[in-house]
């Protein structure tokens, strides 16, 4: 008898089924109710099936962002699925260092998928902007030159990423730190680019806000990285960071570190292992301009002279007061 109800009952539907269903209803629904109830269904999918969900669903997804980019609602949901397609749990039978690939390949092979990423930089809301920039690092990530040059050739792509650094909550500025480090490494032109958006002067100012470097943690270390990747071997910038006041800015960092040792009232112990990597970074970013036979060394050390850096560097070593990786590396820092 169980046999032959058994028999006569519906087939189970699979994930897969359900998934198609879903995507269906996303393609087809008029109204925005409907994509977003379909939406939600394919997210429950999303970190155990990506690959399913991808193949089907990626393309209507990336239409939501533009097509539903008025509804808040509707736009986290679809950016939250996205990213788990991009971070799959590790039991999933579909987990693969390919999804990323792929998925990446999708948004960058048409510039409008990624400047419909910038667009919602826009927005003041938040999930709408931090979701972007961390759809914008995972594909970044995977095709980095693909992700620059669309960037490079959106709309005012490079001043919308530069200006979320000076977000108010610290998750979005965090994110937009996290991205501009890796996007910035090789490209001169995005390199010169970035810094003509006013980026020295906010990433000093976020340095500040943070603790400096005596009590500032891992924030205060990207903002350094940042920075690193700003100056190193690019000449342009370099002539910039002079001309527009940041070589002060830099013995200052250098001078509230040194001055606070001399206070009676010790830096705390949890502090001292950030102040003294904090410390090296910005001496590594010194050595930036003291590469030897630089076109614009004799220029930077003038600099240098004239506004306390190397005073401060000469202090830092002289002090005793930091460890042997500090010291070992103001000892590369006093001459090019």
């Amino acid at each position: 008898m169980f046999r032959i109800l058994e028999s006569q009952a519906p087939a189970k539907q699979t994930a897969t089924d359900t998934i198609n269903t879903l995507t269906g209803r996303l393609q087809s629904a008029t109204l925005l109710e409907d994509r977003r109830a379909a939406i939600q269904g394919l997210r429950s999918f999303a970190k155990s099936f990506p690959a399913s969900v991808a193949s089907g669903a990626l393309r209507p997804l990336i239409n939501s962002l533009k097509d539903d980019r008025e509804d808040v609602d509707t736009l986290k949901v679809v950016l939250e699925t996205l990213l788990m397609l991009f971070t799959p749990d590790e039991n999933s039978p579909e987990a693969s260092d390919e999804i990323a690939l792929w998925l990446s390949d999708e948004f960058t092979q048409r510039q409008d998928n990624i400047t419909a990423l910038l667009d919602l930089l826009d927005t003041r809301d938040f999930y709408s902007r931090l979701y972007s920039l961390q759809l914008m690092f995972q594909i970044s990530s995977a095709r980095p030159e693909r992700t620059q040059e669309c960037i490079l050739t959106a709309p005012l792509g490079i001043p919308r990423l530069v200006s979320a650094l000076g977000d108010a909550r610290e998750p979005v500025r965090n994110e937009a730190l996290i991205l501009l480090i890796a996007l910035t490494p090789a490209s001169e032109e995005f390199q010169k680019l970035v810094a003509f958006e006013n980026a020295f002067d906010l990433i000093f100012s976020l340095i500040e806000t943070e603790g400096a470097l005596t009590h500032g943690s891992e924030v205060v270390e990207d903002c350094l990285s940042l920075l690193a990747n700003l100056l190193r071997l690019n000449i342009s910038n370099q002539s910039y960071f002079r001309e527009t006041g940041c070589v002060k800015r830099l013995a200052k960092l250098l001078a509230d570190v040194n001055q606070e040792q001399d206070l009676e009232e010790p830096t705390p112990q949890w502090a001292l292992a950030h102040r003294d990597k904090n410390l090296w970074g910005l001496l590594v970013i010194v050595q930036l301009f003291l590469i030897k036979g630089g076109v614009n060394t004799p220029a930077n050390q003038t600099a240098f002279w004239n506004n306390g850096v190397m005073e401060q560097v000469l202090n830092t070593a002289f002090g005793q007061r930091f460890n042997v990786n500090v010291t070992s590396k103001v000892g590369k820092t006093d001459s090019p």
